[in-house]
């Protein structure tokens, strides 16, 4: 298994780069100000985008929407793996199969609260990016990436926001579509909004990403033969469209127990803890589906590492791939999931020390990660967008 290199300065010369001009775009948040011109808007006082921090750990969050059932019992798809474990680092894949590499991110300001008469509600930007980077033999190169810079407004049926308001704010979400901007308006609807609003409201964002990063999944033009590897679980029914893509998630839900054979169900931790250096899981399957992603979805454990010593689900990786179509694993099927998780297995190395989580790393997604990071506005253009709205608003009633 050959060694990864990286193609770091080609990333701003990609051809891919969406194009961006400030000042038009400061035109469009003014205009979003003017629309807000019956109200007012009290900024937060904070100039860092700190609202991911607020959410503890997405990653987690999003595979828990997986198990959300009262029985989150999984059976193995392999009952002659007696051990529940299988060694696959001494493997060597017969290919090199993963040739794309694609992550989202999500950076966001939270701009303030807006109050006209007796509502309120919180108002978030937030920079969503889709990157992939392809493999070109040793080393890794951009390849493609998608930006959108989105305001998230409560929907009409929320009452949290006056007809008259909505009506301006909807009237500017066709034109900003129309002319597929950089900056985009969407709306929360009631039925999305579960308890606090400004933690919905970055739901909503989370849920754009991903519809994000099926958009640019399906428009890559990879050959048959060239796998794709999504960062994160498997979360859309969407995903499961996309023909030879798995999912390899850093973080993943606690709430599975295991059936191996006929001993007693195990917890994760308890099943993880005997999981050593170079092995996988048994394939799994969610034993009462109750959702179409559930009864598509297979998927398995990779311990990438364990050194230094660390907590038992720590250089733990999940992955998520479809499941047959018979819902049982032939030995062509098993063959390939050893495979995959030999590749997956030598994909840890160069290692990403020392950043925050690089256990549950593998190199090219944190490649993705530093190619869109590249990409996002400066943290000065971001904290601007607020003062630029409110401007409006006090020029609109003579302040």
């Amino acid at each position: 298994m050959r060694i990864f290199g990286c193609c770091l300065g080609l990333i701003g010369r990609s051809p891919t780069v969406p194009r961006f001009n400030l000042s038009e775009e400061i035109k469009k948040w003014r205009s979003l100000g003017e629309c807000l011109s019956e109200g007012d808007i009290v900024l937060s006082p904070f100039e860092q985008p700190i609202e991911e921090e607020r959410r503890g750990d997405p990653d987690q969050a999003d595979d828990n929407s997986n198990f959300i059932g009262p029985d989150n019992l999984c059976v193995s798809l392999e009952p002659s793996l007696k051990s529940g474990k299988k060694t696959i680092y001494s493997m060597s894949p017969s290919k090199e199969r993963f040739k794309f590499f694609l992550d989202g991110s999500i950076r966001t300001k939270y701009v303030g609260e807006y109050i006209e008469g007796n509502l309120s509600f919180p108002i978030i930007v937030s920079e969503i990016a889709v990157g992939v980077t392809h493999r070109n033999q040793t080393k890794l190169e951009p390849s493609k990436l998608q930006k959108r810079l989105c305001f998230v407004f409560p929907h009409k049926d929320s009452n949290l926001i006056s007809d008259s308001t909505y009506g301006r704010l909807e009237k500017m979400q066709a034109k900003l579509e129309q002319t597929d901007s950089f900056s985009r308006i969407e709306f929360l609807k009631k039925a999305d909004i579960t308890g606090d609003v400004r933690n919905s409201l970055l739901g909503k964002v989370r849920s754009l990403m991903h519809t994000m990063e099926h958009e640019v999944a399906m428009k890559l033009a990879r050959a048959y033969s060239d796998w794709l590897i999504m960062d994160g679980a498997i979360r859309k029914q969407e995903f499961l469209q996309l023909i030879n893509t798995i999912g390899v998630a850093k973080s993943f839900s606690r709430k599975p127990t295991f059936s191996i054979g006929k001993g007693t169900p195990l917890t994760l931790s308890a099943y993880m803890r005997h999981l050593r250096d170079g092995e996988r899981s048994c394939v799994f399957v969610k034993g009462n589906p109750m959702d179409p992603i559930q009864k598509g979805v297979i998927f398995w454990y990779i311990r990438i590492r364990t050194f230094p010593p660390m907590e038992p689900l720590g250089g733990i990786v999940k992955i998520d791939m479809r499941a047959p179509e018979k819902g049982e694993l032939t030995q062509q099927d098993i063959a390939l999931i050893d495979e995959i998780s030999s590749e997956i297995f030598h994909m840890r190395l160069p290692t990403v020390y020392p950043w925050p989580r690089w256990p549950n790393y593998i190199y090219p997604i944190r490649i993705t990660e530093m190619y869109m990071s590249s990409a996002f506005l400066s943290r000065f253009s971001l904290s601007q967008i607020g003062q630029e709205m409110k401007s409006m608003i006090e020029r609109r009633v003579g302040r």
